[in-house]
């Protein structure tokens, strides 16, 4: 069985007002409508997700008193059933303009992709929720400690395959690749119906090296 997840195209990640636009993002829309609808294809479930964050949350730069798109070092949150003295793990990323506020205009997907949802019932699954913590992945925290609903929708529906496109295609499309590849699904993304942040060829290349070398993900 085989799903389309569709991520994180929203309004603050499209041109011309979106708080977090990604170049050209507006033009995958109504391609990935026409792909939703492709007969062709059988999808047995389309699923869509949404960056779904607090005020507060950490990644906004804002909060920190820091320009837009510093590099910052997060430390990981505490396990439950972890010894108050263990020290938290570090990883450095980017701290991002405010985006996607729960319940706001910026946190909504596509007008034309939201209406689609609203007459079929797709299924919609949030991440970065929760404010202490990063979210790349549809699948999980930048950790690993918190999941999503996402695989337990899946396995519940019997998918095998997934095919992935959407926004960003080098931050949230990557993330959510790696983690569908590790969780054992077949992963393709679907080139033609996402944008990158860094559409450099150099970088370009790298991530087609990273992802089919390191997790046998197929692009077509």
């Amino acid at each position: 069985m085989k799903a389309l997840l569709v991520i994180d195209v929203q309004n603050d990640f499209l041109p011309p007002n979106g708080s977090l636009a990604v170049a050209d993002g507006d033009k995958i829309v109504h391609p990935i409508i026409k792909l939703m609808h492709d007969e062709s294809q059988d999808w047995h479930r389309i699923v869509f997700t949404r960056d779904w964050h607090p005020k507060n949350h950490i990644s906004f730069a804002k909060n920190h008193g820091l320009p837009d798109f510093s590099k910052f070092n997060y430390k990981s949150p505490r396990r439950p059933s972890q010894p108050l003295d263990t020290p938290a793990e570090t990883k450095e990323a980017t701290l991002w303009p405010v985006h996607c506020i729960q319940n706001t205009r910026g946190s909504q997907l596509a007008d034309a992709l939201l209406k689609e949802v609203e007459h079929n019932h797709h299924k919609i699954v949030d991440k970065g929720y929760l404010s202490d913590r990063e979210y790349y992945s549809a699948f999980n925290d930048i950790w690993n400690f918190h999941r999503t609903e996402l695989n337990d929708y899946l396995q519940k529906h019997h998918i095998t395959q997934v095919y992935i496109v959407g926004l960003a295609l080098d931050f949230c499309v990557k993330n959510t690749a790696m983690s569908a590849a590790s969780l054992g699904y077949e992963t393709f993304i679907m080139e033609d119906y996402c944008k990158p942040i860094d559409s450099s060829e150099a970088a370009m290349k790298a991530l087609h090296e990273d992802l089919t070398e390191n997790y046998g993900i197929k692009f077509i």
